[in-house]
């Protein structure tokens, strides 16, 4: 069932609003009998806490000129479909510029930080930037945990929950974003809410139609040249062979970092790593990284630190932390988003093969019931059909562009258009396309918003190594490439 507007509450909201929230509104007036019949001007801290439902508002110093930075919760349902049912408090973040600038919705999908800043489409448009963090999701989960209420559906109508909350303190025209599951989110929230935001700017947003779809292989098969291909599936195989003893350098690197490998086990952990390294290496490196990889006879500490680097840290991104810390998407993957496969065919000796989904990921002892592809061909549909203003964004060579919506021409009739950064990985954004696509973008949005767009110069290459830089490149797009600590 998908979760309805709640008329109820977003009229009361709107009645309390209209007098709490009377002077802050009209705060661009230059009427002077206006002014001297109103109230004094309430500021946008002031108007924060007069809002049903927003708790614990605090202001942080903001290190972005012409900014103030809030910290606050919202009350949300846990079911949207149950009135006076269970809630959980949502944790949201709002980069404040003024009442007429336009609003940028946001979501990793995952947990948000504390900090500020701003994405791209915040930058470009001088706008005010609402992040949500999203259920299920660090200090966002409902207590007892209820998985069963862990959905798109659920995910859409908190989206819809802020934006009741917090349309009445702006004047300018809203964008909803987010990169990858927060570009996934994005879409899902229009896709329910059409009317809340009035365009989507979804970066690097698959859609994956089985629970071990197969587009993925292929796509990766395709990058680089083949001798580099070739030499990477050399490089897994070796680390195959010689299991035992990159293992054992594995479990070393656990134990001087404090981290375990209990919930897959490290045998299970080391050969799911080395799976999924392809498909990591394109997701956020390059023919460069690709190029580096260790001949098959080299040592076993040569192996290892490739893999290691093309994780950015093998132990953070495979830990029991990391994989708790990821749980909720690994249900959702589980029961209605989908996930890779990953080539296994080359590598005789695998332990654990066709072992490597979301099923057997935490949260372990729920229920994990994929729904056989209906909700994302439901998204596609849409895109198909009705969607309108909505500009995706993917990579050349990143993996997950196996799994990209497809746009009919048709839809571009209502602004639906889809665009691909030249050998762009999962950082792809507007300022790494083309120059006619990023002007072509550029000038959608500032249509749609009815706002000025600055273009921002394209980064510099990206450095062979994870580092602060690549780090900061895909939060332009609110990609996560680790969580927050």
């Amino acid at each position: 069932m998908i979760p309805q507007p709640r008329t109820p509450r977003s009229r009361s909201l709107i009645v309390v609003l209209t007098g709490a929230l009377l002077a802050f509104v009209a705060c661009g007036s230059s009427n002077n009998s206006a002014t001297q019949s109103t109230p004094p001007v309430l500021e946008i801290d002031a108007a924060l806490r007069a809002t049903p439902g927003i708790s614990g508002v605090t202001e942080v110093t903001s290190s972005i000129t012409g900014t103030r930075f809030f910290r606050f919760r919202l009350t949300q349902a846990v079911d949207h479909n149950v009135n006076g049912g269970a809630t959980f408090q949502q944790f949201i973040t709002l980069l404040y510029r003024s009442r007429t600038a336009p609003v940028v919705l946001a979501t990793s999908g995952y947990s948000i930080s504390q900090n500020p800043g701003q994405g791209e489409p915040t930058r470009i448009l001088a706008g005010n930037q609402i992040t949500m963090e999203h259920r299920f999701f660090n200090t966002s989960t409902p207590s007892p945990a209820d998985w069963s209420k862990l959905s798109i559906e659920q995910s859409a109508a908190d989206e819809h929950g802020v934006v009741t909350a917090l349309k009445p303190l702006f004047s300018g025209k809203w964008v909803n974003t987010g990169g990858s599951k927060g570009g996934m989110t994005a879409l899902f929230h229009r896709r329910f809410y059409p009317n809340d935001v009035d365009a989507t700017l979804a970066y690097v947003a698959p859609i994956s139609l089985a629970n071990g779809d197969t587009r993925y292989p292929p796509f990766i098969d395709a990058r680089g040249t083949n001798s580099s291909r070739l030499a990477i599936e050399a490089w897994q195989q070796a680390i195959v062979s010689k299991r035992t003893e990159v293992q054992a350098l594995l479990q070393v690197d656990a134990v001087a970092s404090g981290d375990t490998f209990n919930l897959l086990g490290v045998g299970k952990t080391l050969e799911f790593a080395v799976l999924e390294a392809p498909f990591t290496l394109w997701q956020y490196g390059d023919a460069t990284l690709a190029a580096q990889v260790p001949a098959a006879d080299a040592s076993a500490q040569a192996l290892y630190g490739y893999l290691d680097d093309v994780y950015g840290g093998v132990v953070n991104s495979w830990s029991d932390a990391t994989l708790l810390y990821y749980q909720a998407y690994y249900q959702q993957a589980a029961n209605q988003l989908g996930a890779p496969t990953y080539k296994e065919s080359h590598l005789p000796g695998l332990l654990y093969p066709g072992q490597d989904l979301p099923a057997i990921f935490p949260p372990v002892g729920i229920s994990k019931i994929y729904d056989g592809g209906a909700s994302m061909r439901d998204i596609q549909t849409w895109i198909d059909t009705s969607a309108q203003r909505v500009i995706l964004v993917y990579g050349e060579n990143d993996p997950w562009s196996a799994a990209a919506l497809n746009v009919p021409d048709t839809a571009q009739n209502r602004g639906v258009w889809k665009y691909t950064a030249p050998g762009g990985n999962h950082g792809a954004k507007l300022a790494t396309l083309t120059p006619a696509d990023s002007a072509q973008a550029y000038a959608l949005l500032s249509q749609w918003l009815s706002a000025p767009v600055v273009p921002q110069a394209a980064p510099p290459p990206l450095p062979l190594k994870p580092s602060e830089a690549r780090t900061q490149d895909l939060m332009d797009t609110f990609v996560m490439r680790k969580p927050f600590r």
